[in-house]
């Protein structure tokens, strides 16, 4: 027996600039006829070279499949990327099946060309990945990219997803792994992890010549750990590629951070001469921005 859909709809999922529809059967049927099909059921255009990929096409018809035989994982199967502004059907998203006994799942996405490099997929994402913790069973959310810095690895990082390392797919080969845990729930009071920041910087930097005793006083200024905060965040989303979540990793190049052979000196040279320098970073981060990842670093032990 087949289903259009399960027992309880699930929702469209929708971020500043698009709209996300769970894929039904009905859906799946118009866009193996054509895409234009598609966007007619849809009431809206089809972009050109909708979904995005060769890849993404072809995994309509077992997706369809799939969900024929297991109708209760819409919500957790294929998305419709709709463009609001311009009512255009644009791509595909979603997960690759519900939450595992482990608390896990997978999530991908592929978009038009034309609308790509307009932080969209990035929207995308992140409007999975919400609807993904708003469901308390989920405690780790993965991706896959392909084994090289690209794209999908930058908006995965912007989302806060960690380099897990190179793993074998069966069927795609070696893939990179990333992976964002659930976040940490309750925060620990504000005065307390103010009083922790506080003392890390005052200890990491107070040995630190003149011009590091400037930067030490405004570490132990009050709000430094609002400053604190942003270090770590634009660490993670820069550097823990190479480097490690901790530093430690030093690969594609990199070095450890935190050899003991590399002082205070070193690695606030490396760091901002990597991020202000190489190609790759280079006006990505304002001033204040690598400061603040270079105050962070500093804590790695």
């Amino acid at each position: 027996m087949t289903s259009d859909a399960p027992a309880s709809p699930t929702p469209q999922l929708e971020s500043a600039r698009l709209l996300l529809i769970p894929c039904t059967d009905a859906h799946f049927e118009a866009a193996l006829h054509h895409h234009h099909t598609l966007a007619a059921l849809l009431g809206v255009a089809a972009a050109a070279d909708w979904p995005g990929s060769p890849e993404a096409t072809e995994v309509l018809a077992p997706s369809r499949a799939y969900l024929r035989a297991n109708p209760a994982a819409q919500g957790w199967w294929m998305y419709l990327l709709i463009h609001k502004a311009s009512q255009q059907l644009i791509g595909l998203g979603g997960f690759k099946g519900a939450p595992t006994a482990a608390g896990v799942v997978e999530i991908g996405y592929s978009l038009a060309p034309a609308f790509r490099g307009q932080g969209l997929a990035t929207e995308a994402a992140q409007a999975l990945v919400d609807f993904a913790f708003r469901h308390p069973e989920v405690q780790l959310v993965q991706a896959h990219t392909l084994p090289e810095h690209n794209a999908s690895g930058r908006i995965l990082q912007k989302l806060g997803l960690l380099h897990r390392g190179a793993v074998i797919d069966p069927d795609d080969g070696e893939v990179w792994r990333w992976e964002l845990p659930r976040p940490a729930s309750p925060a620990p009071p504000a005065s307390l992890l103010s009083a922790a920041l506080l003392l890390t910087a005052a200890t990491v930097l107070g040995s630190c010549g003149s011009a590091d005793n400037a930067e030490n006083d405004r570490a132990a200024a009050p709000g430094a750990a609002a400053t604190e905060l942003p270090g770590k965040a634009l660490f993670l989303e820069n550097c823990a590629l190479c480097h490690g979540a901790n530093g430690k990793l030093g690969v594609n190049g990199a070095h450890d951070l935190t050899k003991s052979n590399l002082n205070q000196m070193g690695r606030t040279y490396m760091v901002t001469n990597g991020l202000g320098k190489m190609p790759a970073f280079k006006d990505q981060l304002t001033p204040e921005q690598i400061e603040q990842v270079v105050a962070y670093s500093l804590t790695l032990k």
